[in-house]
């Protein structure tokens, strides 16, 4: 009796003692994946807000310019910019140059916004096409970007408070006169963004968008794709996404154009490249069938990612300026 005493307490304790293996294997095991879940997260928010660090965007701006062709000497002699420095309602500090043909505050004004990796100059063909037209300029560099002493930036969530402090300023120094504000690439993802708060809906009377990407998580998907981690996408915007907001206060969502235009009002032209390999051909049409609005325009053109005033500058201005006036 004594010996089958001992046996069943030994398959007791042996039984406690899988169960404790087993319990601090699965704690090992959700501790690992916490931390490597944590390293990820944090790499991707920190890759996404730095992306622009230590990328020379003046250069790159000018480098661009020059591989289209276009006369950069021959803007900056004929239109004389003026620097601008706003802070925004977040204390950002945002640099702005104001072009006019005529030195005059008080008129029609359009706000551009530069795309990723490159900054205000890179706007200067479109900005002439609006000087030429009488149009007042304000051409802002965007978080990151240029002159801005903000290394952080967020696909347009932020930056949409700076379109908002370069719309107050135009509103303060202009009565009765015409807003536009024109997003390339990121810069069109900004506006926007920008274009579902009621501060838009207020102020602004149309927005452009040209080669419009439609979120920042498609934009890192299809870079981390290309990295082969043999980790799924999924996974790592989960990650990233929780690092973002919890160390820099947005996520994914935050910045995703397809849900911010369903809130979006103002009249909208979107112009979209046949060969766009950026910005597809796909989210252009997404984009424009997000729109809430019923004004809106599609313009799909045979170009490549913001080449189309570049290869087509008669019927860019045509489209453009007919649907602003």
């Amino acid at each position: 009796m004594k010996k089958r005493g001992n046996q069943k307490k030994g398959r007791i304790i042996t039984r406690k003692r899988i169960k404790i293996f087993i319990i601090v294997f699965c704690l090992l095991l959700v501790g690992s994946f916490g931390v490597v879940s944590y390293e990820i997260g944090i790499n991707v928010a920190d890759g996404l807000v730095y992306f622009n660090k230590g990328n020379d965007t003046k250069a790159n701006s000018r480098k661009q310019l020059a591989m289209w062709g276009y006369d950069i000497e021959g803007f900056e002699k004929q239109f004389q910019g003026k620097r601008i420095d706003l802070t925004a309602e977040d204390d950002n500090k945002v640099p702005v140059v104001f072009f006019s043909a005529d030195d005059i505050k008080d008129n029609n004004t359009v706000i551009l916004v530069h795309g990723l990796g490159g900054d205000y100059v890179s706007v200067y063909p479109q900005a002439e096409m609006y000087l030429e037209n009488g149009w007042n300029v304000l051409a802002l560099d965007q978080r990151g970007s240029g002159d801005s002493s903000n290394e952080k930036m967020s696909f347009g969530y932020y930056e949409k408070l700076d379109v908002k402090a370069v719309v107050d300023y135009v509103k303060a120094n202009t009565k009765d006169k015409k807003i536009v504000v024109h997003g390339f690439s990121m810069g069109a993802v900004t506006t926007g963004l920008y274009a579902e708060t009621e501060h838009a809906e207020n102020n602004v009377d149309a927005i452009i968008l040209d080669s419009a990407f439609d979120s920042m998580e498609s934009m890192f998907l299809s870079s981390w794709d290309n990295m082969n981690t043999g980790l799924p996408g999924e996974y790592a915007v989960w990650c990233g996404n929780w690092a973002l907001n919890m160390k820099y206060g947005f996520g994914f969502d935050d910045a995703n154009m397809l849900l911010a235009l369903k809130n979006c009002d103002i009249p909208t032209l979107v112009i979209q490249g046949q060969r766009d390999e950026v910005s597809t051909m796909k989210m252009g049409e997404e984009i424009f069938e997000s729109i809430k609005g019923s004004k809106k325009e599609y313009w799909l053109v045979d170009t490549k990612h913001v080449e189309a005033y570049m290869d087509y500058p008669l019927q860019y201005k045509e489209r453009v300026m007919n649907f602003i006036n």
